[in-house]
């Protein structure tokens, strides 16, 4: 089609614009009907070709144009006969319906020569034709008509799925790059695709930011993990990161997601990284969790949440791997004598105060949590026999002063312990339970350990 269009333009213009001493006069009777027997040739032609005369006002202006020649396919593309349009000034043709706009457009060229490809849309034909503007003689305007209506609502849909990418984009991702699946280096997007305006452009690393780090240290095993996923296969993968957009600013959380697809060419995985802001969605998250794992009286964890953690601890021993363990199991003497003689408010207090007590204790990776009422409970792993007696040393010293409104508590302890850590969290819980029974035997203030050996507790020595 293009080769054809590229003929009947040049047939077109070097038979209708030849050189001044070629000249050939296209108007030879009054009524300005075109001797076009020299253009008999252009009529078999599947494009349509007009040359139309730029009537001029008294002052020199456009006033009406009036085609003097059109082959076949200009018929048949307007739908009108060859009687009806030659000779018939365009602005009284109703069949066409003329945009008066053209006037000025075929001027320029017919009294100034000036080449011109113009697209519009001919709402007479419903169409959108794209006309090619040549002088073939002074006051002339060779016309070269192809329609382009395909083209025009392919470049509109195009056009409109990129603003639809580019709003997807600016309300789903905030910065784009590449990885390279070799090296797992983050670099820019290559610059065919930053070519689509503020699509990818906008929203492209800064090549400092690259070179100082997007992402916090201590991510990179993630990041690679994800990389080989996307590579061995998985489509897309997302995760959450500590990242930054801005050099010098502080890391917070985003939602990395990695897409990966094949070179058109080479068929190699490329793989492409979106960060989207997530920092505010990840603390709402572990604000939640934390409500819903912490007793909502003491601020340390509830039973269930205990539990859980426990469990997993123990999980985690390796089988043949010795990992002493521990569990502890507290109940305050006498708080009901609290609650009655200074209110639940100061009780309140009192439970908070011990809990704080056991926070500074024990370790921060061990668990301390709330069994309910006046009972506590707080699990260590890597706990040597010797050490319990003083944990329990540590936590009497600082009972002997007041907790909470002038109040000083006593607490029994039950301790369950295993060298091999191999046992399950109802075996530590029974025994420490069991533990705890025999401490309040022997009185307030009491502690008492005993050992599980084979699931089977025994005291120590």
């Amino acid at each position: 089609m293009e080769q054809v269009s590229a003929c009947a333009r040049n047939f077109a213009v070097k038979t209708a614009g030849r050189q001044t001493n070629e000249r050939i006069t296209l108007v030879s009777s009054d009524k300005g009907v075109a001797d076009s027997s020299h253009l008999d040739f252009l009529q078999g032609l599947p494009q349509a070709i007009a040359v139309v005369r730029v009537d001029l006002d008294i002052m020199g202006r456009p006033s009406d144009l009036v085609p003097v020649y059109g082959n076949q396919a200009l018929f048949s593309l307007f739908g009108i006969s060859r009687e009806r349009f030659i000779g018939t000034p365009l602005t009284t043709n109703p069949r066409i319906n003329f945009d008066k706009k053209w006037l000025y457009a075929f001027w320029e060229t017919s009294c100034h020569g000036r080449v011109q490809e113009i697209t519009d849309f001919w709402p007479a034909l419903g169409r959108h034709l794209m006309v090619t503007c040549h002088q073939p003689q002074y006051g002339y305007c060779t016309c070269l008509f192809q329609d382009v209506t395909e083209n025009v609502l392919l470049e509109k849909e195009i056009e409109k799925n990129r603003q639809r990418l580019e709003a997807l984009l600016h309300s789903a991702v905030d910065v784009v790059f590449q990885i390279d699946p070799a090296t797992r280096a983050i670099v820019n997007l290559e610059e065919n695709m930053t070519r689509c305006g503020n699509l990818f452009t906008a929203r492209r690393v800064p090549e400092a930011l690259l070179q100082q780090g997007i992402f916090a240290p201590g991510q990179d095993d993630k990041i690679g993990e994800m990389v080989s996923l996307v590579r061995n296969g998985l489509m897309d993968c997302t995760c959450e990161v500590r990242a930054r957009l801005r050099l010098n600013a502080a890391y917070t959380w985003h939602s990395l997601t990695v897409v990966g697809y094949a070179d058109p060419q080479s068929r190699e995985v490329c793989i492409i990284g979106f960060l989207k802001d997530a920092h505010d969605r990840v603390k709402e998250r572990a604000a939640l969790l934390n409500r819903a794992e912490k007793d909502a009286l003491c601020g340390i964890y509830n039973r269930a949440a205990g539990e859980s953690l426990i469990t997993l601890r123990l999980a985690e021993v390796e089988e043949g791997r010795q990992s002493s363990a521990a569990m502890f199991i507290f109940d305050l003497d006498d708080f009901k004598n609290i609650n009655d003689s200074a209110g639940h408010s100061t009780g309140d207090a009192v439970l908070r105060a011990f809990a704080g007590v056991l926070r500074q204790v024990f370790r921060r990776d061990d668990v301390v949590f709330r069994l309910g009422g006046d009972e506590f409970a707080a699990f260590a792993r890597n706990l040597p026999m010797e050490r319990i007696a003083k944990i329990y040393e540590r936590i009497s010293l600082k009972l002997e002063e007041p907790l909470a409104g002038g109040m000083r508590v006593h607490a029994c302890a039950g301790v369950a312990f295993s060298q091999s850590g191999r046992h399950t969290y109802d075996d530590f819980y029974m025994t420490a339970d069991k533990a705890l029974y025999n401490a309040k035997e022997g009185g307030k203030g009491q502690s008492c350990v005993l050992c599980l050996y084979e699931n089977e507790p025994r005291a120590p020595g």
